[in-house]
């Protein structure tokens, strides 16, 4: 991925406005250049690039100074991926999520935009599970060797994610506590959303700005106020929603394995008709 360079230091409007054109000038002339070069062009948005090489000899430094002389900006390689994969919207799968996607470095660094990982709400417990996961997909020396051993080995670890969830055995309940800021002061919420439920059940009162700890206890309650408990006293948590956070552990599966084909209701249907899960 190749890094482009633009600011605004005193975050005036007009100049926000220069800068968005001069950077589409920019980011159309690096394209053009990219190319000519012989680079392929896998993506581009609002200040980077991403190519790959066609000659596997070749190194990045010819583009990387031919850049930065036609741009006169300052241009640098900030990762090189091993493996990358661009996650696509979901009302179109030919276009690609801007600021979405997840890949690993050659350094074994993992690289990920848009995905649970990065994301505030998320409990620690999935967070972990979707970072081994994706280190267990990328642990393959090519791409095809990720769409047979990768993938297999990460439906396994799917697996034992929901086991764990499902036996409560393996794990410390605190990682199953989501954090929300609270960006409005309660009053000003017009939908019960999980943290404001929990907000409102709080004994004090929570003010806006303030972070609001909760877990779900039973997320298909029809009362709103029923679904979710706050965390006040970390020392003393209340039985947790099974199948809620085993439907988190999909939603993160999913993310990552998706682009392969996961489908997620065999995983949905292992303990239909049990009474405990195995």
């Amino acid at each position: 991925m190749v890094q482009l360079v633009l600011s605004n230091r005193y975050g005036n409007v007009l100049a926000f406005e220069e800068i968005n054109r001069l950077s589409m000038e920019v980011l159309i002339k690096t394209k053009d250049i990219v190319q000519q070069l012989g680079y392929e062009l896998v993506y581009a948005d609002t200040d980077s690039v991403f190519i790959k090489r066609t000659d596997s000899a070749r190194g990045y430094n010819q583009v990387i100074d031919t850049l930065s002389k036609e741009t006169g900006l300052s241009i640098s390689v900030d990762f090189h991926y091993k493996f990358l994969i661009l996650l696509p919207l979901e009302a179109d799968e030919k276009i690609e999520v801007l600021k979405h996607y997840f890949g690993i470095t050659f350094d074994n660094e993992l690289v990920v935009r848009g995905i649970e990982i990065r994301r505030h709400g998320v409990p620690a417990f999935i967070k972990r599970f979707q970072t081994q996961l994706l280190y267990t997909l990328f642990d393959c020396k090519d791409s095809s060797e990720i769409l047979l051993k990768g993938y297999e080995n990460a439906l396994l670890l799917v697996t034992q994610a929901i086991d764990t969830i499902m036996t409560g055995e393996g794990f410390d309940d605190k990682d199953l506590v989501i954090s929300k800021l609270l960006r409005q002061d309660i009053q000003k919420y017009r939908s019960l959303f999980p943290h404001v439920s929990a907000a409102i059940q709080s004994r004090r009162y929570p003010l806006k700005g303030e972070t609001i700890q909760y877990i779900y206890t039973d997320s298909k309650h029809n009362n709103p106020l029923r679904r979710v408990v706050p965390i006040e006293n970390p020392a003393s948590l209340p039985p947790y929603d099974k199948e809620k956070y085993k439907e988190m552990v999909l939603d993160a599966a999913e993310t990552v394995l998706g682009f392969f084909g996961f489908n997620r209701t065999v995983y949905s249907n292992l303990n239909k008709g049990r009474k405990e899960w195995y």
